[in-house]
């Protein structure tokens, strides 16, 4: 009896999610097609088919001696030869290792030179593993957007990334991203398209702008994945890089290192690309402005880098943010941009993102109803191109610490001490108590501890002149400080005709539905400890 063999599996790439499928009918029947009809997806497969054909035909073959003329700059040219190479593309008039430099050299000089050239990697050697990542960081940068379930080592690797880029980019020393902080990102500044940023160091100071693309990474590590690393037994130091035990990153280069591990490419340090990048500057630094300027936009790094580049540009003209309208057909044109919808549905995406960020921040004490964002997005007159009320009231999660500390509706309730939905009661025997008058969701702040924070020895100096068994004290520790909340003096210095509602909470052992969160407040005036309470489940 004959073997039985295997179905041909023709790879064909879908052309709506751009995607390689061996059985593309299936995957538009459950993906990306599901709602069309039969007939229009056999008109998608046949569209695909074609365009893999014309692909195949002209598209998969590149001739050397043109890359000459459009690539001119060496280094750029054999770097894109190599990445070819391994996507196995079909070179014309390629090469032979031993003639990669000019004929007329020795054999001896030309391994010399080359042998240099690989010890000293260029910058686009240096930044190769940010464009071969890209592609897996954008599918887990979608995932968390969308509030869907990413793996562990996917959130780690994803936090490899987003260091990646501030070292090889950005050309930060692995000092500096070690001590970036999360209130250095949280007071960063929008400057003419670009995100200022600025870090403090032991050492020295470091001052960047990140473009939006880059800033959107770090923020989604920042929303979605670094509060999910913070615990509360664990002194986080205030870092913005965290481990998935909650400490602070320690060796930025050896993160740095097992991301080029996890690509099977070359390591490459912090230092290596500062270096590179000193040396293209220097090299076109003889050249007039205008000049340099003219070679880099036709040198280039590749066609992803510059369709980055112009896709930065669009962004210039057109900023995407949550209450901008769309740039017509004819704006597109006017500006000197493609006419096609390539930038047009990508500047979408981000405006959708950031109405549904805009959306989510207006309900972030409390889960929203289905009329409030109706509400919402009938008051900014939006009418397309933004979330559905359902999706954003299934999408809800409590406030993170790091969106507490900032958020004004609780600076203001602290300060005025004004607190909804509590009220004292008497318990009889066991005096006074706090009870809940509306409902509260698991992770809603409930009110403060308030009172003035004396350090811990004050504290127990306080307990030792108490005559009595209560003690309206709260220890705690915060950063290496061993520190207390003073609610004994009654009334407080800066609320003498209020009772504050924190310091009446009775204590629970067995069944506690409040948990103290201690948090550095950004008032006005500067930082400051408090203590609040969270809802530990629905109350």
């Amino acid at each position: 009896m004959a073997p039985k063999r295997d179905k041909d599996r023709r790879i064909i790439s879908c052309l709506q999610c751009f995607r390689p499928q061996e059985m593309l009918p299936n995957h538009l029947l459950r993906v990306c097609m599901k709602d069309q009809t039969n007939e229009e997806r056999n008109t998608e497969v046949e569209r695909a088919k074609k365009s893999m054909k014309a692909w195949t035909l002209r598209g998969r073959t590149w001739d050397y001696n043109v890359m000459v003329k459009r690539y001119p700059d060496e280094a750029s040219r054999q770097a894109l030869l190599e990445d070819l190479r391994e996507m196995h593309f079909l070179i014309l008039n390629d090469p032979m290792e031993a003639q990669a430099e000019s004929s007329h050299r020795p054999p001896g000089a030309a391994v010399e030179t080359r042998n240099k050239r690989l010890a000293q990697p260029t910058l686009q050697d240096c930044q190769r593993v940010l464009r071969v990542s890209q592609a897996d960081m954008l599918d887990i940068h979608r995932k968390l957007l969308d509030q869907q379930h990413v793996e562990e080592d996917q959130r780690t690797l994803f936090r490899y990334f987003c260091e990646a880029i501030l070292v090889l980019r950005y050309f930060q020393r692995p000092e500096a991203v070690k001590a970036f902080k999360a209130s250095d990102w949280i007071n960063k500044r929008n400057v003419d398209g670009r995100i200022h940023m600025e870090v403090q160091s032991t050492k020295q100071s470091a001052t960047f702008s990140l473009t939006e693309e880059d800033s959107a990474m770090l923020d989604a590590y920042f929303q979605k994945i670094r509060p999910g690393c913070l615990q509360d037994s664990v002194d986080d130091q205030g870092r913005f890089f965290l481990s998935k035990q909650g400490l602070p990153v320690g060796n930025v280069t050896s993160d740095l290192r097992r991301l080029h591990e996890q690509y099977e490419l070359p390591k490459c340090s912090s230092q290596q690309a500062r270096r590179a990048q000193s040396t293209m500057a220097c090299s076109s630094s003889d050249e007039p402005a205008d000049e340099r300027r003219v070679r880099k936009q036709k040198r280039g790094r590749g066609a992803a880098d510059q369709y980055d580049r112009d896709f930065g540009a669009f962004l210039l003209q057109f900023p995407a943010t949550a209450s901008s309208s769309p740039p017509t057909k004819k704006k597109r044109t006017a500006a000197g941009f493609p006419s096609d919808k390539v930038f047009y549905n990508r500047w979408r995406s981000m405006q959708f993102a950031k109405r549904e960020e805009y959306l989510s921040s207006q309900c972030s004490r409390r889960p929203p109803t289905f009329s409030k964002v109706s509400l919402l997005i009938q008051k900014e007159g939006w009418t397309g191109n933004c979330p559905r009320p359902e999706d954003i009231v299934a999408k809800w999660r409590p406030v993170t610490r790091v969106q507490v500390e900032s958020d004004p509706w609780i600076i203001t309730k602290i300060q005025n001490q004004k607190w909804t939905g509590l009220a004292l009661k008497d318990f009889g025997s066991k005096g006074q108590g706090v009870v809940a008058t509306k409902a509260f969701a698991m992770g809603s702040i409930i009110c403060d501890y308030h009172g003035k924070v004396i350090t811990g020895a004050e504290g127990r100096k306080l307990v030792e002149s108490i005559k009595g068994d209560t003690a309206y004290l709260f220890f705690f520790q915060a950063a290496g400080r061993d520190l207390c909340v003073d609610a004994e003096t009654f009334p407080c210095e800066c609320h003498p005709t209020e009772n504050t509602m924190g310091r009446m909470i009775n204590h629970s052992s067995k069944r506690a539905n409040l948990r103290p969160v201690h948090c550095m407040m950004n008032f006005p005036e500067g930082q400051r400890d408090v203590i609040l309470f969270q809802a530990k489940r629905d109350i």
